[in-house]
């Protein structure tokens, strides 16, 4: 693995995980910056992440068109435009305006990255690099933030995020300048695997719904079994630190024993931490849960992502199921709402270990096959 390739991926990718890593800033600010309500500020967070989603799924086709590097600073610059505009913004509308013009820049970005990682001859290990590397530098950013807030008021918060994401553009230009596969051993003019690739999106439908609501329940769980709140925050800081790790072994490993057994391992794990969060009953159970949980997090993300780059090596379809992968993860969050509404969310733990059971097994006989086809290349 280059760094000279990796490493422009990185800071790619960095900025295209703003609006989904800094929601809880976008909301916060809005609340106590603009004096918005509740209500309003969730729909500007689903607004942001919404475009990113849209942008991604749509923008690949025209990156193909115009496959160099001056799109991508252009939607860097819709980024940055964004969120220095929420500095700004004391209005409603104002928030949407610019939630809509920066989510559609990192949109554009996650696409753009993503057509490139397909390049590479093991996207699950450069997807674990990148998401290792990122993750730990959100780490450090969203800590600081609330001191900067807590400071110099709200808009300061969004100011200092508009200007991290305007110093991390210079990695755009070391970038590959195309998007083109750089596998000798793909076709770009083959035909696509449409079979694999609609299993693919039918796991994801049902898995990501489980691994969205979790996660945005998982404080409530925490409350629900008595933790405090200092214990809330170093547990969630715990989980932090094990997406860090779960991302690095997936860099470590890749899919050298084969893509069956880790993607495989990594949903156990997925399932182990879902009815541990949602069905324990005290406190060491449910830190386990939520360390399983962080262990899981960005090592579910880059092997789904990974094994999209390797259907297409074009990276139309790894871009797409980015941006998809967001609907059902947001729609997890309302279905758990929903399903629990009642304060009974440890009654969907046995659910949630049988639906992502069934996810796995759904895939099991294409990770099967895409096995075999690799030993049979390398043979």
């Amino acid at each position: 693995m280059k760094w000279a390739f990796v490493g422009p991926l990185i800071g790619g990718t960095f900025l295209a995980m703003y609006p989904m890593m800094t929601t809880p800033i976008l909301i916060g600010g809005a609340v106590d910056g603009a004096h918005l309500s509740a209500e309003q500020a969730g729909w500007i967070g689903t607004l942001s992440i919404g475009a990113v989603a849209a942008a991604s799924m749509l923008m690949p086709s025209l990156l193909r068109r115009f496959p160099g590097r001056l799109p991508l600073f252009l939607f860097a610059a819709m980024l940055v435009a964004g969120y220095l505009g929420f500095s700004v913004s004391r209005s409603f509308a104002m928030f949407c305006l610019f939630a809509l013009l920066g989510g559609t820049g990192s949109g554009g970005l996650l696409a753009g990255m993503a057509m490139r990682i397909a390049k590479a001859p093991s996207p699950d290990q450069v997807y674990g690099v990148i998401y290792a590397v990122a993750t730990g530098i959100y780490a450090v950013l969203l800590s600081l933030l609330p001191v900067v807030g807590g400071a110099f008021g709200a808009s300061a918060m969004f100011v200092v995020l508009g200007l991290v994401a305007l110093a991390t553009m210079p990695a755009l230009a070391l970038l590959g300048d195309d998007v083109a596969p750089g596998d000798e051993h793909h076709d770009a003019t083959a035909p696509k695997p449409w079979a694999m690739i609609a299993v693919v999106v039918l796991v994801m439908t049902v898995a990501f719904p489980l691994y969205g609501g979790v996660y945005a329940f998982s404080e409530r769980r925490a409350v629900a079994i008595g933790l405090e709140p200092a214990a809330i925050g170093a547990t969630l800081g715990a989980t932090t630190l094990m997406t860090v790790i779960g991302a690095l072994l997936v860099a470590w490993v890749g899919t050298r024993p084969g893509r069956t057994v880790p993607t495989l391992a990594t949903m156990a794990v997925a399932t182990l931490a879902y009815g541990l969060v949602l069905g324990a009953a005290g406190t060491m159970p449910f830190i386990a849960g939520m360390l399983a949980f962080g262990l899981m997090q960005m090592a579910l993300n880059s092997y789904f992502f990974g094994l999209a780059s390797v259907l297409d090596r074009e990276g139309r379809v790894a871009a797409a199921l980015q941006g998809y992968s967001l609907v059902p993860y947001a729609l997890g969050a309302a279905l758990f709402g929903t399903l629990g509404n009642d304060g009974s969310l440890a009654r969907l733990a046995l659910p949630s270990v049988a639906i992502n059971v069934v996810a796995a097994l759904i895939l099991v006989p294409m990770l099967i096959r895409l096995d075999r086809m690799a030993e049979r290349r390398t043979a």
